[in-house]
């Protein structure tokens, strides 16, 4: 079972074992919090029974999702409708989806329209044991060309692109209330993007936990694989993280991020 805190700690266990362990976790804090999953399920919609068994034993009590589409909105829906009363799904086309599913009250749910990249960010304010909190959903660009075909000039230029289009949807957040930026960056710990936010003050929750666990991988031919750390939670000022945890699912391209997300 994928129990929330189970899971957390036992993957949490593994990390410390490989010496990638940044600070002991704490999943279930005296303080209220509220727990946080960002998962990219992929368009292709290859293993929903897998990924609604996650869901639903994760327990989380928000979760974000990338590349959604009709079909996954309506099998989710159908399949954890009882435990995230309160869902947005927005249906872009191919791998544009985005969706936001919560126990708790959602509110003021919109699209932002990106200025660079291909899909847009989706803002949602939710009212959690925590406080009102802000999400920002993302699925930034993926190091192609707008072709969609893969080039040197493209996987250079993504981290640029990145950090144009989390500047851009931060435009339309109010910086006095909190924030967490979460989903699929498409870019690791150490690219612009992430490393612009940490310098605006945000925490990178995984980071702080776990430095080392992949949260995508890509099978090639002859057993390689292509590999790396592209899904982040971003947690803004007035708000901490007492935990923080890669799952390991066998149903998409991704793997599951998750955080416990506490009053600083």
């Amino acid at each position: 079972m994928y129990r929330f805190g189970f899971l957390l700690s036992a993957a949490i266990l593994f990390v410390t074992c490989g010496c990638s362990q940044r600070q002991e976790g704490t999943f279930f804090p005296d303080e209220p919090s509220v727990r946080v999953v960002t998962y990219n399920v992929n368009w292709g919609f290859s293993n929903p029974g897998e990924v609604a068994r996650f869901l639903d034993q994760a327990d989380a009590d928000v979760v974000c999702l990338q590349e959604t589409h009709s079909r996954w909105e309506v099998y989710l829906k159908s399949s954890l409708g009882c435990k995230y009363p309160y869902q947005v799904f927005e249906d872009r086309g191919g791998a544009g989806g985005i969706a936001i599913m919560s126990k708790y009250r959602i509110s003021d749910a919109g699209l932002i329209k990106p200025e660079e990249g291909w899909f847009p960010g989706l803002l949602s304010t939710v009212e959690t044991p925590i406080g009102e909190v802000r999400f920002l959903n993302v699925h930034l660009k993926p190091p192609l060309s707008d072709r969609g075909s893969a080039s040197v000039s493209a996987m250079y230029n993504a981290s640029s692109i990145h950090l144009e289009e989390i500047q851009d949807f931060l435009k339309h957040t109010d910086p006095h209330k909190p924030l967490i930026i979460l989903g699929d960056f498409n870019e690791n710990d150490r690219d612009k993007a992430v490393r612009w936010l940490v310098g605006q003050g945000y925490t990178d929750a995984l980071r702080a936990y776990d430095s080392y666990s992949k949260t995508w991988k890509w099978d090639l031919s002859y057993g390689l694989a292509l590999s790396g750390r592209y899904d982040h939670i971003m947690i803004g000022e007035g708000l901490g993280c007492s935990a923080a945890a890669v799952f390991e699912v066998d149903a998409s391209d991704h793997m599951p991020v998750a955080a416990v997300v506490t009053r600083r």
